[in-house]
């Protein structure tokens, strides 16, 4: 059994490395078998990867058949818990101030103990006239989930 885990497990650790020291997005097709969900957790047990062009690296995602690093923006639950699923409902844009940001401890991001903290302004990009109207739906999103949480400007 041990034996068909060690091709994976190389994999794994060829991955790891490759987003440490690679200067360039990787590509998930180069990399089979290998689950986003255990990257991730493979990268928690390890701490914040450190690339020399992308920085420090806490965590992943995938777009468009490449693994990319959530650097900038820090996805959370209402809790402050890290999500590493594929299926996050968020803004186009959200603003939080960098004082609130910055006075989030480390632990507060990581586990679903953290302080509760939402964006100030959030922006989201829709058709609001036409056959393809979102303009209803956008309302209740603004109304049921926006605003009810904290948030105080919607654009």
């Amino acid at each position: 059994m041990a034996d068909k885990q060690k091709p994976y497990e190389d994999v794994l650790t060829r991955l790891v490395r490759d987003l440490e020291t690679k200067k360039t997005l990787l590509h998930v097709k180069d990399y089979p078998r290998v689950e986003l969900k255990v990257l991730n957790l493979r990268v928690k047990k390890l701490g914040p990867l450190v690339n020399p062009v992308f920085g420090e690296q806490p965590a992943f995602f995938i777009d468009e058949g490449r693994f990319i690093p959530y650097r900038m923006v820090v996805v959370t639950t209402s809790l402050g818990a890290f999500i590493f699923g594929t299926n996050v409902r968020m803004p186009d844009v959200a603003y939080t101030p960098r004082d609130t940001d910055r006075g989030l401890s480390t632990e507060s991001t990581w586990t679903y103990r953290g302080e509760h903290f939402v964006p100030t302004f959030v922006v989201e990009i829709d058709e609001l006239s036409g056959p393809g109207s979102q303009r209803r739906a956008l309302d209740r999103k603004m109304r049921n989930e926006y605003f009810q949480h904290g948030v105080q400007l919607v654009g």
